[in-house]
């Protein structure tokens, strides 16, 4: 399989499921909920970068270690943000506003360490965790394994979950165990968020928990149409980031995915403003 080849089935992947929990996202308003847990992973990739200052033998040479421990951050601030928040002792917002802006000052430092103490030299790859890499071959077997875990999950779910994203306490008082879906919801945007982080970098990957369920929730109400508008849009960016990438190689492929869906948002809303103010139409 091509590299080419690997990074659309990767990309496309990775966009399909991010484009499903999208619409949940926006409809509970937890679009600030992704920019955290992504922001964590550089400060995970600034711990494993003084990790390696300690132990070079075990760090050096081993992007996979550092990736992972870039993963059990994520994990812990997801895991925290959804205990906080499920008990109430701070609101979301604050909650993933303090640990946004502690990751990324953390991996600023844990950088600039880094830099200091080999003379100059950056820590290895740490471009790719913020705005990600072309990825290998082998990454998108995971990727679309993965993918076809999280639409499960959505599909076995969804009842739930769209219950939990309109009124909580409706759903609650329906019998829904509405802990479990807090955590779950959680949960999936996390691991979504890791396996994204590599093709799309921590900065940008959370624009793909966004931007597919803002475009469909303008377009239509009906939320069959709007997971399949999502999902579309998401595809049509997925697609576009990685063949720009192999045109035009100094264009990253998160940021060609990421301006492509703005792109596609900013064109939609106009369509939406035009339509709604046509005569007889409310």
């Amino acid at each position: 399989m091509s590299d080419l080849w690997a990074g659309l089935i990767a990309s496309c992947a990775i966009g399909s499921a991010c484009a499903v929990l999208s619409v949940f996202v926006v409809l509970r308003r937890w679009a600030f909920v992704g920019e955290g847990i992504a922001h964590a992973g550089f400060g995970g990739a600034g711990t494993a970068w003084l990790a390696a200052l300690v132990f070079p033998g075990v760090f050096r040479d081993n992007p996979a270690l550092t990736f992972g421990v870039a993963m059990l951050f994520c994990l812990a601030v997801a895991l925290t943000i959804a205990a906080l928040t499920r008990r109430q002792l701070l609101h979301m917002d604050t909650v993933v506003g303090i640990f946004l802006v502690t990751s990324i000052a953390w991996g600023f430092v844990a950088a600039g360490i880094y830099t200091q103490v080999t003379d100059g030299r950056m820590p290895p790859d740490w471009e790719d965790y913020l705005i990600g890499r072309p990825v290998a071959p082998r990454f998108a077997a995971g990727a679309v394994s993965f993918s076809a875990a999280v639409l499960a999950i959505c599909c076995v779910f969804g009842r739930e979950l769209l219950a939990c994203s309109f009124d909580p306490v409706l759903a609650q008082v329906s019998g829904v165990r509405v802990g479990v879906i807090h955590y779950l919801l959680v949960l999936l945007i996390a691991f979504t968020i890791i396996v994204g982080m590599p093709l799309v970098g921590s900065l940008l990957v959370a624009a793909l928990l966004i931007l597919p369920g803002a475009i469909a929730l303008l377009v239509s109400r009906r939320m069959v149409s709007v997971v399949a508008i999502a999902v579309t849009a998401a595809l049509v960016a997925t697609s576009l980031g990685p063949l720009v990438n192999s045109q035009w190689p100094f264009v990253r492929v998160g940021p060609a995915i990421v301006l492509t869906l703005a792109i596609e948002f900013a064109l939609v809303y106009a369509w939406a403003r035009v339509r709604r103010s046509a005569p007889g139409v409310e």
